[in-house]
């Protein structure tokens, strides 16, 4: 049986490390293919080192600087990245790009997809993305979304934290928390890559104990760092998924 593929779909070039990188980095050591789209460079939301600290900066010098901090970081986890390289601060997904995002799906045929929570008003480009990725999922599991192309359907989407730390204010509940102890510095290297946001570190570091800290109570065991996902559908199997002890 070949790998398993998974599929990351990030607002900016940075989302996928902050709120996944240590899932990304487990299921890649567990042998899986992982496949991240970032849609924007967040060239203009998201980049506020680099305004501060240029003179005469231009999007142009800056999304460059972000494709080289998003690759190197995607590279450390082993993931595959393709950029998008559409605007950001807007974020506009019509109907063309939203068909380009469902053929990419058919293409890379995901068992496992991850991307934004639809509800972010802090940060609109998340939840326009969680939305578009919903839309091209529904339209992928068509018969006749392309034709001569098999529909895939998508029972296994997860989405991870809106904007932090204003989960609730975003009504994101997270019902699923995947440890990441023994993966937690590969992502912090990654997530160490994006020079134009020096504070990231700190406000995951932060975030993963959060989790951590509820993981540990739910599953009553040692777990220190964790990522909160909400999923999307609800789980069909012959058993119940049970919590590691």
């Amino acid at each position: 049986m070949g790998k398993k593929d998974m599929l990351v779909v990030s607002a900016h070039a940075a989302d996928y490390c902050t709120r996944a990188g240590g899932t990304i980095a487990r299921y890649i050591r567990d042998g899986w293919n992982v496949h991240i789209i970032a849609l924007t460079y967040g060239s203009r939301g998201e980049s506020g080192d680099y305004w501060r600290n240029t003179t005469g900066g231009t999007v142009e010098e800056c999304s460059k600087i972000r494709h080289e901090e998003s690759q190197a970081a995607a590279d450390f986890l082993g993931a595959a990245i393709e950029f998008y390289a559409y605007n950001d601060y807007p974020l506009t997904m019509d109907e063309e790009r939203i068909r380009l995002l469902t053929k990419r799906i058919l293409e890379i045929r995901p068992e496992l997809i991850l991307t934004h929570w639809i509800s972010d008003p802090l940060n609109l480009d998340h939840e326009i993305t969680g939305k578009a990725v919903v839309r091209a999922l529904s339209s992928a599991a068509q018969i006749g979304a392309f034709p001569d192309t098999p529909a895939h359907y998508f029972p296994n989407v997860y989405f991870f934290e809106s904007t932090v730390p204003h989960s609730e204010f975003n009504e994101f509940r997270a019902d699923t928390y995947i440890e990441i102890d023994d993966v937690y510095e590969i992502k912090m290297q990654a997530v160490a890559k994006f020079a134009c946001q020096p504070h990231l570190g700190g406000y995951y570091t932060h975030f993963a104990t959060h989790r951590g800290f509820q993981a540990k109570d739910w599953a009553k065991r040692g777990i220190q760092y964790a990522e909160g996902f909400k999923r999307y559908l609800p789980y069909v199997g012959t058993q119940f998924p049970l919590t590691k002890r």
